[in-house]
């Protein structure tokens, strides 16, 4: 085989929770390459604020979680997956603890738990309102890293697949040289799409970019129209979409509309503590009904000292803007922040490629299923990515050594690299905005089978623009990432427009309620 082809044992596109555990686990036995579009410690996972969920209390129970998972994902579910999901938690957290996340405790140094919205009892562990940041911090510590080899800025284009076999992708480095990554088994930890929204939590990177690729390759995608807005968002102008935790809910913050009138109640029993489509949807109406652009999230009822300290991070956000939460109220808006579906997995992490795994936001191991409870993001990721580092260490031993001998005669193809033209930067940029703008205004919070059928057709426009242009090259970071939020665009409509029964985050107007909603 020819050396400068990059070979290894497992290949991982992404860095964030799910690929770290997934690293942290297989790079014992094997050796590792991750590859990473941006700076290996950019991804969703380091921006997640609240924390972590599982029953760690004699007070709470595996039933308690289980049931409360189930009813967010308003009856789409997987019990199997959920099982899992809850039973496994305890075990992943010791994980996480031993590998050095300092989580927050009480005097008694029981771990300090919250409640947020959805949960019945209190059973989020927390690192102050960076628990991401903790969370991915450990697990770079974690990997072995003399088995491991990180390839940061570098794009992933496409997953090499063959009769259904996945045996590596095809990336562009810096430089825009095109090569390819062999390997025995290849983990999709790429993360989410937020950035198919003009109002996202979601960073640059957020492009949907292994969805798309695995749905090209011929994986099985599903779930798609289920995608989770985050309820309060910081909403100033020229402001970032800076999400305020849910946490700060669950330690009794209030919204509050224009008027003064607390709301919540008026939606659901479990007021501020509903489910987040609940929540979002909420807002949307009072923002309709006071013609206002955003409500408020009201914490001045909480001292200086507490907001400080249990949320240092939103604290010192707020205040670059001179708001200081414990007087005065914050102005909140839903935005995009979550895919409840993706790239369909067993429990294990396989997906119906062989070879080909998935973890964290790309994933849809049906735990989510309709609607996402707060705080089981990060630990879906940690999980079932140990699951699946579990299934391809047994994989990967089982195939012989001298297993990519065989792709040889797919390896001599000329070198190629692409060419940069900046002159079309600013029109692909446009373009992108043009779609955002179209998938928040018909494809959103709220949604209709007209919006949905125009916001398909625009959507078809851009396409049809996009592959008509002339003298930009597909190696661009920028033409890459509109390609994958074309795609998955036309993927999410498709879907919202056949799901004819309204289910958590989707909710159509033209559409009858969930029948299987308690």
């Amino acid at each position: 085989m020819n050396s400068a082809i990059p070979v290894s044992d497992v290949l991982i596109v992404g860095s964030g929770a799910a690929g770290l555990m997934f690293a942290a686990h297989i790079s014992k036995y094997h050796n590792v390459s991750l590859i990473t579009k941006d700076a290996a410690t950019e991804s969703n996972t380091r921006y997640a604020q609240g924390g972590i969920a599982a029953v760690l209390s004699i007070d709470d129970s595996y039933s308690k979680h289980i049931r409360d998972t189930l009813k967010a994902a308003d009856g789409y579910g997987n019990p199997e997956a959920v099982n899992t999901l809850v039973k496994e938690a305890p075990a992943r957290i010791f994980d996480l603890i031993c590998m050095g996340v300092d989580f927050d405790r009480l005097t008694d140094n029981a771990l300090q738990v919250t409640r947020e919205g959805g949960h019945s009892d209190k059973r989020v562990i927390h690192v102050g309102d960076m628990t991401g940041q903790a969370i991915e911090s450990a697990l770079w510590n974690s990997v072995r890293k003399e088995n491991l080899i990180v390839y940061d800025h570098e794009t992933v284009t496409n997953l090499l697949v063959s009769n259904n076999v996945c045996y590596g992708v095809e990336s562009i480095d810096r430089s825009g040289n095109v090569r390819k990554h062999y390997a025995k088994a290849v983990f999709l930890a790429t993360g989410g799409a937020g950035q198919m929204f003009s109002k996202t939590t979601n960073p640059e990177i957020a492009n949907g970019d292994g969805i798309v690729m695995a749905e090209c390759a011929g994986a099985v995608v599903k779930n798609l129209e289920f995608i989770q807005f985050h309820p309060t968002v910081l909403a100033l102008k020229n402001a970032p979409c800076f999400l305020i935790t849910e946490a700060a809910r669950g330690e009794g913050a209030k919204l509050i509309n224009l008027q003064g009138y607390r709301f919540m109640q008026d939606y659901h029993t479990s007021g501020e503590l509903a489910a987040r489509d609940v929540v979002s949807r909420a807002i949307v109406s009072e923002m309709e009904k006071t013609s206002a652009e955003y409500v408020y999230l009201d914490m001045t009822h909480k001292s200086k000292d507490f907001i400080e300290n249990r949320f240092p991070t939103v604290t010192s956000t707020l205040l670059k803007y001179d708001l200081h939460p414990e007087k005065d109220r914050i102005p909140v808006a839903p935005a995009a922040h979550y895919f409840c579906g993706g790239v369909h997995t067993d429990i294990d992490g396989r997906t119906t490629v062989d070879g080909l795994y998935a973890g964290g936001e790309v994933a849809c191991t049906g735990v989510h299923g309709a609607n996402r409870l707060a705080s089981n993001s990060l630990l879906e990721s940690v999980v079932f990515a140990y699951r699946a580092a579990v299934n391809a260490d047994r994989r990967i031993r089982y195939l012989p050594n001298d297993w990519f001998r065989k792709l040889d005669h797919l390896t001599q193809e000329t070198p190629r690299t692409w060419v940069m033209n900046n002159q079309k930067v600013d029109i692909i940029r446009a373009m992108k905005k043009e779609l955002q703008r179209v998938n928040w205004k018909y494809c959103g919070i709220i949604r209709t089978d007209k919006g949905l059928r125009k916001g398909l057709q625009l959507i078809g426009h851009i396409s049809k623009q996009f592959h008509q242009i002339n003298g930009f090259s597909n190696g661009d970071n920028d033409a890459i990432a509109l390609r994958n939020l074309i795609k998955l665009s036309e993927l999410v409509y498709r879907a919202a427009i056949a799901r004819r029964v309204n289910a958590g985050t989707h909710y159509n107007c033209d559409c009858v309620l969930n029948h299987k909603k308690d």
